[in-house]
């Protein structure tokens, strides 16, 4: 892989990229005033991972007048992509092969509550992707082709058909429709036939693949293609995985079940990705926040678990933790927080995202583990993912895969698990890379006089996680590293500005990626972040595969180009 040149602010990352899951922000200006709201950054946003961007402006034309809420209410209303013209929606590949259709739910409400309802989108990771919009913007656009080229003779009929069930359409009716699909249907094209997509009717046997290669129960062609992992866990079978639409629909789901056991609060043990210790703190009784996740706070947490034992108070419901964490890259004590866990009888959940299971045994300590598959697995930044795997050793296992039966939905899109197959074939070959090529970034960092600290595995709580690494010759540290330089803000902003490489949100990417971590997931709350360590000025890179030497000569570049103050 060779270095990318440096991705214009609002474009795709990786350029050119289809339902890319990063968008460009290349300086450190872009990321303040993207924070900020400026139109300037704003308005030159071409790809925007969370919104999707592709819906036609005229949404609201496809519900009927009684679907709109008055003035203050907030309906919600299920929207079937049901295609009227089988024959003509066949043309995107997708239709050709589903047999069901294909239910949505339209959530509208009040302008002034879209922030409210962003954050429930954001948090919990279950709103749809942009495969599935793209499928039902297709078949809508097909049904209305097809209303407007429907026959005289029909519309004469008053059969009282409702609007879209068109029983034969004009030889002319179909041609509109091939402009309409055939930017997906040669998109499918290409992939099946140059590229490594299986045919999408394959969907489901690629959710059984996947869901083999979480749990390491693979077969011998797969382990041929290098993605062998032992659990290390004795009963661990694909039963055990759930594949969900998103990272945070995991920790989501993964926390619904748990409270389907009982209603109770949970602990946050370390500072963690954002939205997680938002669904710990909204979705549910409550969370505990011990955010430093070392030194004085494993006293706290057995202090908290001990309280909840006394009378009138409901016991703690579990402990969450990340390992390692993201950005600080620290790694919980695993065993103590097992023998917690025990002697509390609270659950122990740990999301092992950075750390990836091809480097690191979480399950062999918790209950559940809970993993973002957009990352690393997947590599190629273009589909989102996630899993949530339980534990069969777990003292607490049958009472979870009961709770997941009840709380689980699998949301994940069958084109989006094709896509999530296909890229995660080579993930152990990947991280080993990976592995190799950010261990040498991080001791070049480390070792410059400019810089005074870096969040690294190797570095950071290195006890924790070496407890808890794969006894293998090719498991690492992973791909993500933080840094912090001598010279404060500008020092930071230098680098940044300087280093040339993609630059935006996500990580785990196949190409070194950048952002300025803090500003974007804490702007509104930084002098709360710094009191976990999480500085204002944190530079987060996450590792890729590039030719080892050309990363060595970008990094120690953006390192010259820190002036002295």
């Amino acid at each position: 892989m060779t270095m990318p040149a440096q991705v214009p602010l609002g474009e795709c990352v990786p350029p050119n990229t289809r339902h890319a899951v990063s968008v460009s922000l290349p300086t450190w200006e872009d990321n303040v005033d993207y924070e900020k709201g400026d139109p300037r950054v704003l308005g030159r946003m071409r790809c925007l991972s969370f919104i999707y961007n592709q819906a036609p402006k005229q949404q609201e034309s496809t519900l009927p007048p009684y679907a709109l809420p008055k003035p203050g209410q907030v309906r919600i209303v299920q929207y079937m992509a049901e295609p009227v013209n089988k024959k003509a929606a066949a043309l995107d590949a997708m239709s050709a092969v589903l047999d069901q259709n294909v239910a949505i739910y339209c959530v509208l409400f009040p302008e002034d509550l879209f922030p409210l309802a962003k954050q429930y989108w954001q948090h919990t990771g279950n709103g749809i992707s942009g495969r599935l919009a793209d499928y039902c913007l297709h078949i809508e656009r097909v049904n209305e082709e097809c209303e407007l080229d429907a026959s005289p003779h029909y519309r004469a009929s008053g059969s009282g058909a409702r609007r879209g069930t068109v029983s034969e359409t004009t030889p002319e009716a179909v041609s509109p429709v091939i402009a309409a699909g055939a930017d997906l249907e040669a998109d499918a094209y290409l992939e099946e036939r140059f590229g490594r997509n299986v045919s999408a009717k394959y969907a489901a046997e690629m959710k059984s693949a996947l869901r083999r290669r979480i749990a390491g129960a693979l077969t011998e062609d797969e382990q041929k293609h290098g993605a062998q992992v032992e659990r290390g866990v004795a009963g661990l079978s694909t039963d055990d995985v759930f594949l969900t639409a998103t990272g945070m629909s995991a920790v989501f789901f993964a926390h619904q079940a748990l409270l389907q056991m009982r209603q109770a609060k949970s602990v946050c043990f370390g500072f963690p990705y954002t939205d997680t210790l938002k669904i710990l703190q909204k979705f549910g009784p409550g969370a505990y926040f011990l955010g430093n996740g070392e030194g004085n706070d494993y006293d706290e947490l057995e202090r908290i678990l001990e309280l909840h034992t006394q009378d009138g108070k409901e016991p703690i419901l579990a402990i969450f933790t990340e390992c390692p964490s993201n950005p600080l890259l620290k790694t919980a004590d695993l065993p103590r927080l097992r023998a917690l866990a025990d002697r509390f009888g609270v659950a122990l959940v740990v999301d092992e995202t950075i750390g990836s299971f091809a480097n690191i045994d979480a399950l062999g300590w918790a209950d559940i583990v809970v993993s973002s598959l957009t990352k690393v697995f997947s590599g190629d930044s273009n589909v989102m993912g996630g899993s949530i795997v339980l534990n069969p050793s777990s003292a607490l296992y049958t009472q979870l895969h009961s709770a997941m039966e009840v709380a689980f939905e699998d949301l994940m899109w069958c084109e989006d698990a094709i896509f999530l197959e296909r890229n995660s074939r080579d993930f152990m070959r990947r991280v080993v890379k990976i592995n190799h090529n950010a261990l040498v970034i991080a001791e070049l960092l480390h070792s410059s006089a400019k810089v005074a600290n870096v969040a690294y595995p190797k570095f950071t709580t290195s006890e924790n996680y070496q407890r808890i690494m794969r006894p293998t010759a090719d498991a690492g540290y992973g791909g993500l590293l933080s840094v912090v330089f001598v010279g404060g803000e500008r020092a930071s902003q230098q680098f940044f500005d300087s280093l040339l490489c993609c630059k935006g949100p996500s990580l785990g990417t196949n190409f070194t990626l950048a952002s300025p971590y803090t500003i974007l997931a804490h702007f509104t709350e930084l002098e709360w972040a710094a009191q976990y360590g999480v500085s204002a000025n944190l530079v987060r890179i996450s590792v890729g595969l590039e030719p080892q030497a050309e990363l060595v000569s970008m990094f120690q570049a953006a390192l010259d180009a820190i002036s002295e103050a």
